[in-house]
């Protein structure tokens, strides 16, 4: 559509276009043409040609926030899986998964031993061990409560454990080495 130059240059009808982009109602453009009997262009024509840039922007900023207030915002209702940042399960660099429990990320591990528990939280003092050493399985029957301290000591003593299986195995190595060895 093109713009009719006679329309915009109407001093009458400049001022109505003004007055209701300016009202605080905030009309949209196509409303605007729609009251006043003309095109989106001629309004947006008049718009253009009259008002300083700066106001200009400045309402036009002012309509499009409007425009995403409330239920009109394309994210309004979008939480969990349907928002677009949703993030479910992650790594936190240490091979531990975390998610969203309560609105905080947690540990995986933590919030199925608190929700076996029916606990809102685990104390601090209490640790989460994984039995079979894999951080991410987090399945029941692989979690242990434990204290802090009973948790180091646990860990001490599979340290302990994997150093002698590590001897043995390199002993019997040597072994193998002398007995085929020419």
């Amino acid at each position: 559509m093109s713009v009719s130059k006679a329309w915009v240059g109407n001093k009458s009808n400049q001022e109505r276009v003004l007055a209701l982009y300016r009202d605080p109602k905030l009309l949209r453009l196509i409303d605007i043409a729609s009251e006043l009997g003309t095109t989106f262009h001629n309004v947006q024509g008049v718009i253009r040609s009259c008002l300083p840039e700066a106001e200009r922007k400045a309402l036009a900023a002012l309509r499009y926030s409007v425009s995403k207030e409330g239920f009109k915002n394309p994210m309004f209702g979008k939480t969990g899986e349907a928002h677009h940042n949703w993030k479910g399960l992650c790594e936190d660099g240490y091979g531990y998964l975390t998610c969203l429990w309560k609105g905080q990320r947690h540990f995986v591990h933590r919030v199925v031993m608190m929700e076996s528990l029916g606990l809102l939280d685990l104390p601090e003092t209490w640790d989460v061990h994984h039995i079979d050493g894999d951080p991410k399985n987090n399945s029941l029957d692989n979690l242990a409560l434990t204290t802090k301290s009973g948790h180091r000591a646990i860990h001490s003593m599979q340290a302990k454990d994997s150093l002698a299986l590590a001897l043995r195995k390199s002993t019997l190595r040597e072994a193998l080495r002398s007995m085929t060895s020419p």
